[in-house]
């Protein structure tokens, strides 16, 4: 690297290219809820991309600590390289959520009773906020962070529908314990997904802006 900006070129890629791994790994989860079968083709793809997401993200914390070492960034870029040590690391965690939910997923598909909540919903809004998360970095537009953060009472909602209608199966029928208990905790995880998205939007103002909105209300930043 023949200086700081071709540093911050590379780690950028490199972050783009974990966006797009992580991003396959939630199509992935969307596509095993809707299916009738569990494709094993498509979990070990999915575990494969955790192991790829573990490897990115270790190489972008040696490049990332090697650019502050050489370089001395100012300010701004020294904000960036701060912060995309916590996205790669946020980013990594998806990716380790996604291959939790299929192994709770493998354990009921094929059974009557595997989707018996909202989970193809939960699913596909997650999806939809984590691509605004990936255009606003890859396209560098802070007005989809903004959505971001006005989306996540929606996730909140399906996830209490889910474990709602899940609890009320259960109380009705005994012999759907596992798919209920598994549906309860596929939509607690796909929460925690949405909350990490969320903070991936947080680290994205604060590099673009400077402005460190954590703990904050939304109504207070807009």
């Amino acid at each position: 690297m023949k200086n700081l900006r071709d540093s911050l070129d590379i780690i950028d890629k490199d972050v783009e290219e974990l966006i797009l791994r992580v991003e396959r790994s939630l199509e992935i989860v969307k596509d095993l809820i809707l299916k009738e079968e569990f494709d094993i083709r498509l979990y070990g793809e999915c575990k494969l991309i955790e192991e790829e997401a573990d490897e990115l993200e270790v190489s972008i914390d040696e490049k990332v600590i090697n650019a502050i070492a050489r370089y001395q960034p100012a300010a701004g870029d020294l904000r960036y390289l701060v912060k995309v040590q916590e996205i790669s690391t946020d980013l990594e965690r998806i990716s380790d959520l996604c291959v939790g939910i299929l192994k709770l997923l493998k354990a009921i598909v094929g059974t009557e009773n595997k989707n018996i909540t909202y989970l193809d919903k939960l699913s596909e809004k997650v999806n939809y906020i984590f691509k605004l998360y990936r255009l606003a970095f890859v396209q560098k537009n802070l007005d989809n962070t903004y959505l971001i953060l006005g989306l996540d009472e929606e996730v909140d909602k399906i996830r209490d529908q889910c474990i709602a209608l899940a609890q009320e199966k259960m109380a009705e029928d005994k012999n759907i314990i596992l798919s209920g208990v598994n549906n309860i905790i596929i939509a607690q995880k796909f929460e925690r997904i949405a909350d990490i998205i969320e903070n991936l939007a947080e680290s994205y103002i604060y590099i673009s802006k400077g402005i460190d909105i954590r703990h904050k209300t939304l109504e207070q930043d807009l």
